[in-house]
């Protein structure tokens, strides 16, 4: 404890010396601007192509940088008679402190203050985006609902092709590699043709868009376009639900 009293005694201390420095800075201001009179009856013997307007403000921000530096040495000195102090201080303990060590202390602990700054925010961020993501999945699945409406049974094998008739009567054609193509009926799903002529898989089918004629590939290494007349079923009438018999 005493050791932090005497350090806070010394900085207030280097403190009041930089006050006073900057105080006898501003009282020699008389004496620069003698100097720089000087300097400018200097200027004004010299051959130059410069007009002397522009020379001389040249001179005047020269001068400002020159005593711009001066108090830059200044402050460096003083914290280094500061850092002395300091270490007379810290002699009996065998503690030293360098004016170096205590930059990179300093820029050490504001790094560090820094980064778990950053690493704080890239967390927050990336819970954010991740409960963003997640909650849209769960909307999405929730909204999702997948109901079977009608099923087409009657093939052996695995169905390559199907394709739909786009005039009347509209039928459902699938191609199998149980060397048959179909027809169906897509209300209600009954098979209404069975086409048998391939001798391998019906790989495609197709049809014609006006006539009913339709055109399969099979791996019998043919083409067959056949013709079809089917006839749809009579759809079932919906039941009249809106007066309830008592």
């Amino acid at each position: 404890m005493p050791v932090e009293s005497g350090s806070s005694a010394a900085a207030r201390q280097a403190k009041q010396k930089r006050k006073s420095h900057s105080l006898s800075i501003r009282r020699t201001n008389s004496t620069e601007q003698e100097r720089s009179g000087l300097q400018r009856e200097m200027l004004e013997g010299q051959d130059s192509k410069l007009p002397l307007s522009l020379r001389s403000n040249l001179l005047d921000l020269f001068g400002q940088i020159e005593r711009e530096f001066e108090n830059l040495y200044i402050e460096n000195m003083e914290l280094r008679r500061e850092i002395e102090t300091l270490n007379d201080r810290l002699a009996a303990e065998g503690q030293t402190i360098d004016g170096g060590d205590l930059a990179k202390g300093a820029l050490k602990t504001k790094a560090s203050h820094s980064t778990s700054q950053l690493s704080q925010k890239l967390k927050t961020t990336y819970k954010a985006s991740t409960s963003k993501i997640v909650s849209s999945f769960k909307a999405t699945t929730s909204r999702a609902v997948c109901q079977l409406v009608r099923e087409y049974v009657g093939h052996r094998d695995g169905i390559w092709d199907l394709s739909v008739t786009r005039s009347q009567p509209v039928v459902l054609g699938t191609a199998s590699a149980d060397h048959t193509a179909m027809l169906w009926s897509i209300e209600t799903g009954k098979c209404l043709l069975k086409y048998m002529g391939h001798q391998g898989s019906v790989n495609s089918i197709k049809f014609h868009p006006t006539e009913q004629m339709a055109l399969t590939a099979s791996g019998d290494q043919t083409a067959h376009i056949w013709r079809y007349m089917v006839q749809l079923p009579t759809p079932q009438p919906v039941a009249d639900i809106s007066v309830m018999p008592y």
